[in-house]
């Protein structure tokens, strides 16, 4: 029987880093995060026997690969069919695009929102924080591998023994906060899906400064590729999800927020040219 304790310490370890956002969390963040819409590429062959290993018991890999499938197809913005060459051959697979926002990395080690050990918007915290340690969007059949390798994390100081509550048990995830927050997560995706769908449509007309799809797949080996957060807001406006005056509120916002980043030290050097970079951008977008 698969049985995992964790409890969170509060030791801010894992807070090293901003957290992904869903395209619908980005503007109740936009004073709080410097924001940059995020496009990736997922692949997962079509077949089970193309997905599973020779030595992995069937049940487990039929749980992965099912799992995320529906992850998959439930959080991405677009899919399509490809080919790829593996082991001298040529395997179907489905890629499926991922937008999301990320904040930008300053390069300090730590998320812009963490106080000390604490977060200072704890109760304004983002959808991928409210799930830690079993990120939404991973399918269950990984948990208790994700949870290992999550408290195995040098300087992270998670309790995982008797005193701690189960979050995994029989190999289903148990814990009440885990679950709603996969729930809430599953939400927000369908409400988004019609900006997501908007945006995939202006990316296949450079639309709004936006990377075409075929940009986005050129670079899926290299990671995910940036555009501005002022785009999706664009593309927002223009398909009637959002008013004029709000996205003219949210540039405002990250333009105020970027003014007070740039004040701060240490930033990163790469950090400090892509948000002087923004600044124009938003600067220009004001005028």
């Amino acid at each position: 029987m698969v049985e995992r304790r964790f409890a969170c310490t509060q030791c801010g370890a894992c807070c090293n880093r901003a957290p992904e956002l869903e395209l619908g969390e980005a503007a109740a963040l936009a004073d709080v995060f410097v924001l940059r819409l995020m496009l990736r590429l997922y692949s997962l062959p079509r077949s089970l026997a193309d997905y599973a290993s020779p030595n992995q018991p069937r049940d487990q890999a039929s749980a992965e690969f099912y799992q995320t499938k529906r992850l998959l197809s439930a959080f991405a913005a677009s899919s399509w069919p490809a080919k790829v060459l593996r082991g001298g051959k040529v395997v179907d697979y489905t890629q499926y695009l991922s937008l999301s926002v990320l904040p930008l990395d300053l390069g300090t080690g730590a998320c812009t929102a963490l106080s000390g050990t604490r977060c200072s918007i704890y109760e304004r915290r983002p959808l991928s924080c409210r799930s830690v340690p079993l990120h939404y969007s991973r399918a269950e059949a990984f948990a208790a591998r994700d949870l290992d390798a999550f408290v195995a994390a040098p300087g992270y100081a998670c309790a995982t023994g008797d005193e701690a509550p189960a979050v995994i048990t029989a190999g289903a995830i148990v814990a009440a906060v885990s679950l709603t927050a996969r729930s809430a997560a599953l939400r927000q995706a369908a409400i988004d899906q019609r900006w997501k769908r908007s945006i995939v449509s202006a990316m296949k007309t450079s639309q709004h400064g936006l990377p075409t799809p075929k940009e986005v797949e050129s670079q899926a080996g290299a990671g995910a590729l940036s555009a501005s957060m002022h785009s999706a807001w664009q593309v927002a406006v223009t398909a009637k999800l959002l008013d004029p005056a709000a996205a003219r509120g949210l540039v405002k916002a990250q333009s105020a927020l970027i003014g007070r980043t740039l004040t701060q030290s240490p930033l990163s050097e790469e950090a400090r040219l892509t948000l002087n970079e923004m600044q124009c951008e938003y600067a220009c977008v004001q005028d």
